[in-house]
C-alpha cells in the first residue's frame, strides 16, 4: 500500500483544511455545540474493523520496540543511578529502602516502591535488563488503560485507534521512556484517567463498583506518590472534577485507598523519624528556593500552561534534538543536524499553536453543548489546568517538563476531542503521522541529550554493579567480567 502517492498528499492537504476550519470556526457554532461525539455504547474491540485492529497492533509494538531501542541507549547519570543503586542493594541485600530518590527541594520521595520495582526483578533474574522489561510492560499496559478510557467514553473505533497511537509513539512519551522515577508516573496516570471516565458524572454504577474505581483511583494516587512530588496535581485535578460535579465517587473507597496507601508508608515514616538526611536537600542552591515561587514570580505560571500546549503537540522538549555531533563529523552530517533542528520547529509550533486553538475552543466554545463525551472532556481539561496552576504557583522552581510529565496524557484529551469533531480524516492520514512520529524518535534514541547509539545500558550497569559488588555477584561469567575489565582498561575513568 503506497501512502505517499499524490493522491493521499492531495487528501492530507484537504484534511488540514477541514481541520483548520473546525479548530478555528466550526466549534464556535451552534451546530457544533450540538454534535455528539458518543457512540450508543461502548464498541467492543472484536467489532473494529481489521485494518483498525491491524494499526493498534503495529502501534503497540512499535512501542515496545522504540521503548527498548531508547532503554538500551539511555545515558546512564543521576537519576537512574539513584534508582539503580537502591535496586542492587535491594537484590543484594534483601533490603528495601524505605525511600526514594532525592528531589530537587524537599528531600527524598516516600516509600519503597523505587526500591521493589527496581530490585524484585533483579531478585528473579540478576541483569540490568530486568528491571527495564518491567518498567516497558508498565509503561505499555498504561497505554492500554488509555485506550480503554477512550473506549469508555464510548468514542468511535477510529478516534479510538488514533488516540492510541498519537499517545503510544509520542515523542513525549517515548523521550520518558529511561530507567528514572518520572518514567513510572505514565502508568500511574493513566489508570487514575481510566478510573475518572468510568467515574464521571452520569455512569449507572453500583455501589461495588463505584467504591472499587474509587479505591484504584486512590491507588493509583499512592502509586505516583512514591516515585515523584508531582502528585498533588492528581489531588488537586480529582478535588476540581469533584467540585464542578463532574465525577461521583465513593467516599469509602477513597479512605480505603488512602489507608491502604498510609500503611505501605509506615517504614518510610519511621526512616524519617531517624534519618533527618532525607527530610531536606542540603545543597545549597536550595536556600533560595521556597513554597510559592511560582506564584511570586509569575512566570513559571505562563511556563506552565505553555507546557500543557506543547504537551498536545510535537514541540518537544530541545533535549530530545540532536545533541552536539563530534568534531571529525562530515560537514554535511552538520548541514542535516540544522535541517532536521528546523524542520522538528516548524511542525513543532504549527501543531503547538493548533494545540492552543482546540484548548481555547474547547474550554469556552463548548459551554452548552450537551453531549456527555464532550462535557467530560471539556470539565477534565478546565480541572487539569486550574490544578497545573496551583502547581506551578505553589512549586520551589520554574517547572521542567519532566516535573510535570504526570499530566501529559491528560493533555491529549482535547486533541482526541478534535479528532472526533473533524470526521474526514482517515486511517492513512494516521499512518503519515506515524511515520513522523517515528521518525522523531529514532533520531531522539540516536543522538540526544539522555541517548546516544555509542551507549550502552547494560555496559554502564554491569561496569558499575562490578566494581561495587564483584563479578560473581553481578550474575558475570567470566568471559563478560573480563570483557568488562578490557572496557576499563582500554577506557580508563
Amino acid at each position: 500500500m503506497r501512502f505517499f502517492n499524490r493522491k493521499t498528499l492531495t487528501s492530507i492537504k484537504n484534511l488540514a483544511y477541514s481541520f483548520y476550519k473546525t479548530v478555528s470556526a466550526g466549534l464556535s457554532t451552534d451546530e457544533a455545540n450540538k454534535i455528539s461525539v458518543s457512540e450508543e455504547k461502548v464498541v467492543p474491540l472484536w467489532h473494529y474493523r481489521f485494518f483498525e485492529l491491524f494499526t493498534l497492533l503495529v502501534v503497540l509494538l512499535l512501542s515496545v520496540y522504540l521503548g527498548y531501542f531508547f532503554e538500551i541507549h539511555q545515558i546512564v547519570s543521576g537519576d537512574q543511578m539513584q534508582m539503580i543503586e537502591k535496586g542492587y542493594h535491594a537484590a543484594q541485600t534483601y533490603e528495601f529502602i524505605p525511600y526514594g530518590n532525592e528531589a530537587s527541594t524537599v528531600g527524598n520521595v516516600p516509600g519503597s516502591l523505587s526500591s521493589i520495582i527496581v530490585g524484585l526483578p533483579l531478585i528473579i533474574y540478576m541483569h540490568p535488563l530486568s528491571p527495564v522489561v518491567l518498567l516497558i510492560f508498565l509503561r505499555i499496559l498504561g497505554v492500554l488503560f488509555f485506550m480503554d478510557a477512550l473506549r469508555q467514553l464510548k468514542l468511535s473505533s477510529k478516534v479510538v485507534v488514533a488516540g492510541t497511537a498519537i499517545y503510544a509513539l509520542n515523542p513525549w512519551f517515548m523521550y520518558d521512556f529511561l530507567l528514572y522515577n518520572p518514567s513510572y508516573l505514565s502508568f500511574g496516570a493513566a489508570v487514575f484517567l481510566n478510573m475518572l471516565v468510568r467515574l464521571r458524572k452520569g455512569q449507572e454504577l453500583s455501589n461495588k463498583r463505584r467504591f472499587t474505581y474509587s479505591l484504584v483511583l486512590a491507588l493509583s494516587v499512592g502509586f505516583c506518590l512514591q516515585f515523584h512530588f508531582s502528585w498533588p496535581v492528581l489531588v488537586a485535578l480529582c478535588g476540581v472534577l469533584w467540585l464542578r460535579r463532574d465525577i461521583k465517587i465513593s467516599y469509602l473507597g477513597i479512605l480505603v485507598g488512602v489507608l491502604i496507601v498510609a500503611l505501605t508508608l509506615i517504614p518510610y515514616f519511621i526512616e524519617l523519624w531517624q534519618n533527618h538526611a532525607i527530610r531536606t536537600n542540603s545543597a545549597e542552591y536550595t536556600q533560595e528556593r521556597y513554597f510559592g515561587y511560582g506564584l511570586v514570580h509569575v512566570f513559571p505560571l505562563f511556563k506552565a500552561v505553555l507546557y500543557w500546549l506543547r504537551f498536545g503537540s510535537l514541540l518537544v522538549t530541545q533535549k530530545a534534538l540532536i545533541d552536539e555531533l563530534p568534531q571529525y563529523a562530515p560537514f554535511y552530517f552538520e548541514i542535516g543536524k540544522y535541517l532536521w533542528i528546523v524542520i522538528t520547529q516548524v511542525i513543532g509550533i504549527i501543531t503547538v499553536c493548533a494545540s492552543a486553538i482546540i484548548n481555547f475552543k474547547v474550554i469556552f466554545k463548548l459551554r452548552q453543548c450537551e453531549d456527555a463525551g464532550i462535557k467530560f472532556i471539556r470539565g477534565l481539561t478546565i480541572s487539569c489546568l486550574v490544578a497545573l496552576l496551583v502547581a506551578a504557583a505553589a512549586a520551589t522552581l520554574v517547572l521542567n517538563y519532566w516535573q510535570i510529565i504526570i499530566l501529559f496524557v491528560f493533555a491529549l484529551m482535547p486533541i482526541v476531542l478534535a479528532l472526533c469533531l473533524n470526521p474526514k480524516w482517515r486511517l492513512r492520514h494516521l499512518w503519515v503521522l506515524m511515520c513522523i512520529m517515528v521518525a522523531f524518535n529514532v533520531i531522539s534514541a540516536m543522538s540526544s541529550d539522555k541517548f546516544s547509539i555509542d551507549s550502552s545500558y547494560v555496559q554502564s550497569v554491569n561496569e558499575w554493579c562490578t566494581q561495587k559488588y564483584g563479578a560473581t555477584q553481578c550474575g558475570l561469567d567470566n568471559q563478560q567480567n573480563q570483557s568488562i575489565e578490557n572496557v576499563e582498561t582500554t577506557n580508563p575513568l
